[in-house]
């Protein structure tokens, strides 16, 4: 059994969202442990725009009545969860966390073998970036791999493989192999984007030599031109398959992943994008 996370807004999550990630579990043979996120720093500030007068008003009897209607919330939203866990037989642990979201999820990464979030997950009051800043951090910083997932999830049947020869792409396409067993039978398509006068896929037969320990249904696709304007045209009307992407560390992850190729997927594709860093 794995351990999987899934990180939620307590406040703003669906249906779809956590069929998705029962969906996710299942391949994985893991259990998941929903970690129900709280933004009180933006709750706070909410407030604050809500009443502009503040100034002239009771501060503690205004706070007071905020956080007599974050419980309702919060309890309305337990319900609704709990009602969506039983009419679809989902069983999830449940962690409520209070903190600010991202040191959150983090800590929780530290303990995980998978953390799952949806790629609009947001705890802004206006979604200031496509992916959110939530998501990008969550990705800059995680100490566990990484799936992002879509609003609706479809079954997976093929595996697409980013991998560009360094160590980082084969590090991710590893990660992958190793926590999904469950996917030995769907297809695999190993997608390389040549760079000038490099066709030649990198390490090759020591590629495919391990691929074919593992899946069933192998296949190597070479393209040219702008990795991320070709891996677009190649992905952008699927919704069966799954991507894999590399970082080149945790030091540089946050500079890479601001213009990388795996950003403009999580904008525009909506398929699942497995992310992980050494």
């Amino acid at each position: 059994m794995k351990k999987i996370i899934a990180a939620i807004n307590a406040l703003h999550f669906t249906e779809e969202e956590l069929q998705s990630y029962q969906y996710i579990a299942k391949e994985l043979d893991g259990h998941v442990t929903v970690v129900f996120l709280e933004n009180l720093t933006a709750q706070e500030f909410q407030l604050a725009n809500a009443y502009t007068d503040m100034y002239t008003m009771d501060y503690a009897r205004m706070a007071a009545e905020a956080s007599e209607q974050m419980q309702v919330l919060r309890k309305e939203s337990l319900e609704k969860f709990n009602r969506i866990c039983a009419a679809n037989n989902l069983d999830f642990r449940l962690h409520e966390a209070k903190g600010l979201p991202v040191e959150e999820v983090i800590t929780e990464s530290r303990f995980a073998d998978l953390l799952l979030i949806n790629n609009n997950t947001s705890f802004a009051m206006l979604l200031n970036s496509n992916p959110p800043a939530f998501v990008k951090d969550v990705l800059a910083r995680a100490q566990c791999p990484v799936m992002v997932l879509p609003e609706k999830l479809h079954p997976i049947s093929e595996l697409v493989f980013s991998y560009n020869g360094t160590f980082s792409s084969m590090y991710a396409i590893r990660q992958l192999t190793q926590l999904f067993s469950g996917f030995s039978d769907a297809r695999v398509n190993v997608v390389y984007v040549a760079e000038g006068d490099h066709k030649q896929v990198p390490h090759e037969r020591l590629l495919r030599e391990y691929l074919e320990e593992h899946y069933e249904d192998v296949r190597f696709t070479v393209l040219s031109g702008s990795p991320g304007a070709e891996f677009l045209a190649l992905l952008l009307h699927r919704n069966d398959c799954l991507v894999t992407y590399g970082a080149y560390g945790r030091s540089r992850l946050s500079r890479f992943f601001h213009h990388s190729d795996a950003e403009t997927v999580l904008r525009t594709i909506n398929i699942p994008v497995f992310i992980t860093h050494p």
